[in-house]
């Protein structure tokens, strides 16, 4: 799906931007194979740094499958719909999604405070703020979201407004 709005384009970009940390994490994966098994060398950094590219492209790549609407979807019902039906139902949906992604933020916000305040390490041999970095980034995905979602709701309510007719 193409971008036709400036929250479409962000979320696009992200997207794209940070899918490359899957890449970075695959390479680093390698790396460490190579080191522990060829060179009997293991690192203490590979997994955590893993973990975290990991999550931060499904964190960040979320809002993108968002916007290109590639999220899991049961149609069958749906399908069974006239349009106007399936306009009021795309208006609850994303009513709901608001609403989670809300909380989530919401809750995500006191958790990155407090690991913030304590500055706290993942626990590992490397000891690194990971944690820190993948709360704020969990927020961070949910804001993106959030503006990603919101884009829907108004097309979703022009569709309804319209009819049912697609407001894309």
């Amino acid at each position: 799906m193409r971008p036709t709005n400036p929250i479409d384009r962000l979320s696009d970009l992200v997207g794209r931007a940070f899918s490359y940390v899957f890449l970075l994490s695959i390479l680093v994966m390698v790396f460490e194979v190579i080191s522990r098994y060829l060179f009997n060398a293991p690192t203490i950094w590979a997994q955590d740094s893993t973990t975290a590219l990991t999550a931060t492209g499904f964190a960040l790549g979320g809002v993108y499958t968002m916007q290109q609407r590639g999220h899991i979807s049961i149609t069958i019902i749906y399908a069974c719909f006239p349009p106007r039906i399936r306009a009021l139902l795309d208006v609850f949906i994303q009513g709901v999604i608001l609403f989670f992604l809300c909380a989530l933020i919401y809750g995500g916000v006191l958790i990155a405070e407090r690991s913030w305040s304590s500055m706290e390490t993942s626990g590992s041999a490397w000891n690194q703020p990971t944690p820190v970095l993948l709360k704020t980034v969990l927020v961070v995905g949910a804001a993106l979201m959030v503006l990603q979602a919101s884009v829907h709701l108004l097309q979703a309510i022009r569709s309804l407004v319209r009819g049912g007719e697609e407001a894309q």
